[in-house]
C-alpha cells in the first residue's frame, strides 16, 4: 500500500513531510490557459516588461492600460487590440486549514485530518519549489498559527506535524471561521485562496467575511469526508472526544438519520458556496493527497 495513500500512523513525521516534497515536484503542468484563468475578469497584475509572458491577444476593454494596445492589429482590423502580460513567479496564494474535533476521525487509510495536512504539507512544498508568495492560517485543537512571511516553510511544517497530533481532538476547535476576523483574508486581494476545512457551517458575519474573500480572491473549497463512515455496522464503539473516551451506540437507523443529516446540511453549503463564486470540491478519503493537488492544479489555484 503506497505511503502517501496510508501512512503508518495519522501522525506525520519529518521522513513523511520529505516524502511530500517529492511528490509536491513531480505533479507536473496546469496547461496554460487554465493556470492564467479566472472566474470573474483577469485579476493578476499585467504589464509588460522584461519578464513577462504574453497571455493572449483580445478586443480592447475600457480598464485594459492603453500601453498594451497592439497598434498593428488594431490597423489591420479597425478595432483596438490589447496584449495581455502576466509574470510566471507572480502567483500569490493563502492557504486556510480549519480542523474540527470531528476531523481526527477515519475508517479506511488514515484520519480525515491527516488527509487535510498531507494535502497542505504538498501545497506548501509546491509553492516554494515554484517560487510562490504563499500566505497561511492552520486552526486546530486549541491552536492558531499565522504568517504571510517568506521563509517560514520549515515553521508551517513544523506545525502541520503538530496538527497531526491525534490527541488534539480532545482539545476542541475553535467555533469561528478560520477566515473572519483575521487581517490577512480581510486584506487579502487578487490571490488564490484555498480553504482546507471538514466544517460546513457558518453564522452571518463569517458569511459576510466569506462574501467578500471571494469578491476580491479566487477561492476553493476543499472538503474530504469518509464516506464508509456511513456504513459501520450496528453495535457499540468507543469514541473520543472533548469529553474523553465514552461508548456510542449505533444502529442502522441513526446512521441512516446521520447521513441524511450530513448532506442535507453538505447540500446547502455547495449552494451558498456557488452563489458567492467560490468553487467547491469533495473527496473521499480513499483518493490521495497527490490526486487532491493535481486538481488544485488543473484550477489554477497551484502552478
Amino acid at each position: 500500500m503506497s505511503p502517501l495513500l496510508s501512512p503508518e500512523s495519522p501522525e506525520l513525521d519529518d521522513a513523511h513531510f520529505a516524502l511530500l516534497a517529492n511528490y509536491a515536484k513531480h505533479l507536473g503542468r496546469a496547461p496554460k490557459a487554465i493556470r492564467f484563468a479566472t472566474n470573474n475578469g483577469e485579476r493578476r497584475s499585467r504589464q509588460k516588461g522584461h519578464g513577462m509572458e504574453m497571455l493572449e491577444l483580445r478586443a480592447y476593454q475600457a480598464s485594459d492600460d492603453l500601453r498594451h494596445i497592439d497598434w498593428r492589429v488594431t490597423a489591420r482590423t479597425g478595432q483596438a487590440h490589447t496584449r495581455l502580460y502576466a509574470q510566471e513567479n507572480d502567483h500569490q496564494r493563502l492557504l486556510l486549514l480549519d480542523l474540527s474535533s470531528s476531523a481526527y476521525f477515519g475508517t479506511r487509510h488514515t484520519f480525515i485530518s491527516t488527509r487535510f495536512i498531507q494535502l497542505a504539507g504538498i501545497i506548501a512544498w509546491r509553492s516554494k519549489q515554484q517560487g510562490d508568495t504563499l500566505s497561511y492560517r492552520i486552526a486546530y485543537g486549541n491552536q492558531d498559527f499565522a504568517s504571510n512571511k517568506s521563509g517560514t516553510l520549515p515553521i508551517l511544517l513544523n506545525a502541520l506535524k503538530e496538527a497531526s497530533i491525534v490527541d488534539n481532538r480532545v482539545k476542541g476547535s475553535s467555533a469561528s471561521s478560520i477566515w473572519s476576523n483575521f487581517l490577512l483574508t480581510s486584506k487579502a486581494h487578487n490571490k488564490d485562496v484555498i480553504i482546507l476545512t471538514d466544517k460546513q457551517s457558518w453564522n452571518q458575519d463569517e458569511e459576510s467575511a466569506l462574501m467578500k474573500l471571494a469578491e476580491h480572491n479566487t477561492v476553493h473549497w476543499i472538503q474530504i469526508i469518509d464516506s464508509n463512515a456511513f456504513n459501520l455496522p450496528s453495535g457499540q464503539y468507543q469514541m473520543a472526544d472533548t469529553k474523553g473516551i465514552r461508548t456510542v451506540s449505533i444502529s442502522k437507523k441513526s446512521m441512516q438519520q446521520a447521513k441524511a443529516d450530513f448532506f442535507s446540511q453538505n447540500t446547502l453549503m455547495r449552494k451558498k458556496l456557488a452563489s458567492f463564486g467560490i468553487r467547491h470540491q469533495i473527496f473521499d478519503i480513499t483518493e490521495s493527497p497527490e490526486k487532491i493537488a493535481r486538481y488544485l492544479l488543473s484550477q489554477g489555484a497551484l502552478h
